[in-house]
């Protein structure tokens, strides 16, 4: 019987980088997967012609030292080359209409009931205010930001939809600021240099960072720097840990061993 340092039970893309990162150490790694496909979530198809990923549609945090830039630039052989993740739609009888992410997008998603619009635009812009200014809205949900008594069954639908694709959870799960992140209207908050909070010019570029946000709500400026997809979808990403694990790792598939 061949003697591991670590089992990792599940090939999915967490179990992936655990055996490399381990396999990177030295360490002797089996991977056990029950499924036919490695990555699980974290895959891409071809569906009637057209590419299906069925894990996240965007990666974040690739240009300021995030995990996956770490764990990228630590232990992969091969990195996948990323692109401007786009734009979000969503399917009407009447065609594709684009996500908005700006105040006047909102005003002119004839999706929607005209006054639902004007309130959700009311309710955003007073939100993306409120968080610019200190107000933490990583534990309010955007169910409860919206006054339901107004809004109509169509528009909880949507938002509920939204908050689904954004974050995989209801609008009750979902926070505001998830919400903000994930729709492109404000650059994904990344740890602050501790020598920044000393400088004493700081304060006032955040101050004035965060007057550009509500700018940006008005004015119809994309976030998109720090959203990124890679070419050829989420498989790629699974293809480049799999090309870059030691050989000091087998997998096995219900119980065969993939070479």
């Amino acid at each position: 019987m061949k003697k591991y340092d670590s089992i990792v039970v599940g090939g999915g893309i967490s179990g992936l980088l655990s055996a490399l990162v381990l396999s990177k150490s030295g360490k002797k790694i089996l991977v056990l997967e029950r499924n036919e496909n490695l990555g699980n979530n974290c895959n891409s198809y071809v569906v009637d012609g057209y590419q299906v990923d069925t894990g996240p549609h965007a990666i974040t945090q690739l240009r300021k030292g995030g995990p996956l830039t770490y764990l990228m630039d630590n232990y992969l052989d091969y990195i996948p080359v990323f692109v401007d993740y786009g734009e979000y739609f969503i399917r009407t009888e009447n065609g594709l209409k684009k996500v908005p992410t700006d105040l006047s997008g909102y005003l002119t998603m004839d999706i929607l009931p005209r006054k639902d619009r004007l309130i959700i635009a009311q309710a955003l812009t007073k939100m993306l205010v409120m968080w610019q200014f200190g107000t933490d809205l990583s534990k309010t949900s955007v169910y409860e930001c919206l006054p339901w008594d107004n809004l109509s069954s169509d528009t909880a639908d949507f938002t509920d939809t939204f908050c689904y694709f954004l974050s995989g959870r209801s609008m009750k799960e979902t926070s505001v600021q998830r919400m903000f992140v994930g729709g492109g209207f404000v650059e994904e908050s990344i740890q602050k240099d501790i020598a920044h909070e000393k400088n004493q010019y700081y304060n006032l570029y955040e101050e004035a960072k965060k007057v550009s946000y509500v700018s940006r709500l008005l004015n119809n400026k994309k976030v998109s720097y720090n959203q990124f997809y890679p070419r050829d979808g989420l498989k790629a990403i699974v293809n480049a840990i799999l090309y870059s694990l030691p050989k000091t790792v087998e997998i096995k598939i219900n119980g065969i061993v993939l070479t």
